[in-house]
């Protein structure tokens, strides 16, 4: 259902989102009619200060990440969200191009409360661990490998794969390089060479979680799910601030049926830098489909639209769009 290429990318390339910031200062105010509900009100507000009109607010419920309301700030910034049962919630403000995102706990049964959400970054993709495979690796490979790595990342890969060479001739247990080389072959969606190249990597180095992540990606698109999330798991574990293997985890899911953990897979890739990556809203939207959630799933999937003109993604998410209006449909006709 997914596009390769980009995934391949997104292992080395860091998405810097952290474009906007915003502060949201919710009021509970209790409807006398009904007291186990409430109304929030708050206020968007961009980096300089100023309101920011048509960004996306939305309410889950902390413990499954299920949409509970949405809505869009209005001109002056502000929003209101009616009839909100009183509990814990994560607040997440977004907008095709700006977002922000943080898990906030909602205590609606306080008068008031001022929260502000921080920018989501994209976070380091190096590891918080430094084996000692790749300590002992020579001065000169690991120049020919950043060579590499920087080719790589500009498109350039038969350069890439020269350079590649070059460092696996000197050190042929070449961890990183080797890891490298299998993205190189799932960009050509070779994912047998892929794999070989990414499970050798992870032999000769347990602690280098790139690769695990990129064996979680290589897995998910054999159908391989539970191989995906562990070797996903298994990089989040070496680098618990890396969105991607989040992301991987929370394909897998949606592929075993398990949309909850799926949505929360998802919502933490998100609050850690893999907004940009389009992909990750056809997952989001996939998850809240069984919901019925279809407000919801059609908001991420016109991200993904209005991000991508073209491509494969796009596809996609015109037929899941395609599912929703007829969805939408039967509605309508069972009403009459």
């Amino acid at each position: 259902m997914f596009s390769r290429a980009p995934i391949a990318m997104a292992f080395l390339v860091a998405f810097v989102t952290s474009l906007m910031t915003a502060q949201v200062t919710p009021v509970a105010s209790i409807d006398s009619a009904n007291p186990t509900v409430t109304a929030l009100e708050g206020k968007v507000l961009g980096a300089d200060g100023q309101p920011l009109s048509g960004v996306h607010v939305e309410l889950d419920e902390a413990s499954t990440a299920l949409p509970v309301t949405s809505t869009y700030t209005r001109q002056d910034g502000t929003f209101q969200l009616y009839n909100v049962p009183r509990g814990n919630y994560d607040v997440v403000a977004e907008s095709p191009d700006l977002q922000v995102s943080d898990q906030v706990m909602v205590q609606l049964d306080r008068p008031s409360l001022e929260l502000r959400l921080r920018p989501t970054t994209a976070a380091d993709d190096s590891d918080a661990m430094i084996s000692v495979a790749r300590i002992l690796v020579p001065a000169k490979a690991q120049k020919y490998y950043r060579n590499a790595r920087e080719a790589f990342s500009e498109g350039k890969n038969e350069e890439a794969e020269k350079l590649l060479d070059q460092a696996l001739e000197i050190e042929p247990q070449f961890a990183e390089a080797l890891a490298l080389r299998g993205l190189i072959h799932m960009q050509a969606d070779d994912l047998e060479e892929a794999q070989g190249y990414l499970e050798k990597a992870v032999h000769i180095d347990p602690f280098y979680s790139p690769a695990y992540m990129a064996l979680g990606a290589v897995y998910n698109h054999e159908g391989r799910y539970d191989d995906a999330i562990r070797a996903s798991q298994r990089g989040v574990t070496l680098s618990p601030r890396s969105w991607q293997g989040y992301f991987e985890m929370a394909k897998a899911s949606v592929a075993k049926g398990m949309y909850e953990q799926a949505l929360k897979l998802a919502r933490q890739a998100q609050r850690l830098g893999g907004n940009g990556f389009i992909a990750l809203h056809l997952v989001k939207a996939s998850a809240l489909l069984p919901f019925k959630l279809y407000k919801d799933a059609r908001y991420e999937l016109q991200a993904v639209l209005s991000h991508a003109p073209k491509g494969s993604n796009v596809t996609d998410a015109q037929t899941l769009l395609a599912q929703i209006d007829a969805a939408d449909e039967d509605k309508a006709a069972a009403l009459h």
